[in-house]
């Protein structure tokens, strides 16, 4: 069978879980990029149609992720609602300092190490090191974006590049594709958002 053939027949077997996952979860990334509070809420559709998806293909650690960030969601909803200033109509972007670059990447480094052992020692997780390490970059990522720091898209571009080869080893061939083009869009957004963060500086 040629790697055209497998493709297709992935494609063909894709279930509705999938689907789903993937479209809400572009919506989702679209919305967040355009920085529209809808965002919130498709993307909580997504990651509850992930959370079954991983557990089905014993992708444990983004399983788990996927209950994070259901709770993140909710919290960056309230915060993009509820967190803005009374004379400005949205909640500002801003930038870690350098000392919290430096805690963010020890928090990231704890995480990783601290779920690749439990992953590993009591699970059993299709590829444990790779999984916890996107599980920490995308735990962080999207409790940055939740409070709107602009980091985030630094982070969310380098987990999606390994998504992508995940999701090709496992052959979630949809999710590969959406991961790609969520790699875009992630580059989009740190783009746009720097740009809007420039704006306010001025």
């Amino acid at each position: 069978m040629s790697w055209i053939e497998i493709v297709v027949d992935a494609f063909i077997n894709m279930s509705w879980v999938e689907i789903i996952a993937n479209v809400f979860c572009l919506i989702c990334v679209a919305l967040t990029v355009k920085k529209n509070i809808w965002c919130w809420p498709t993307g909580i559709i997504g990651v509850s149609a992930y959370f079954v998806l991983f557990y089905q293909y014993k992708l444990y650690g983004d399983m788990g992720l996927q209950v994070v960030f259901l709770f993140q969601s909710i919290y960056g909803w309230w915060f993009w609602l509820n967190g803005k200033k009374e004379d400005i109509e949205e909640v500002p972007i801003r930038t870690l300092s350098n000392q919290e670059r430096g805690a963010m990447l020890g928090i990231i480094l704890l995480i990783w190490g601290s779920l690749y052992y439990v992953l590993h020692s009591f699970t059993d997780a299709a590829i444990p090191h790779l999984d916890a390490f996107v599980t920490a970059l995308s735990l962080i990522a999207n409790m940055l974006l939740a409070r709107k720091v602009l980091e985030n898209w630094i982070l969310w571009i380098i987990a999606d590049v390994f998504f992508v080869g995940i999701f090709i080893y496992k052959g979630l061939y949809l999710s590969a594709a959406t991961y790609v083009i969520f790699l875009v869009m992630a580059t989009s957004g740190w783009i746009n958002w720097k740009k809007d963060w420039e704006l306010q500086k001025a």
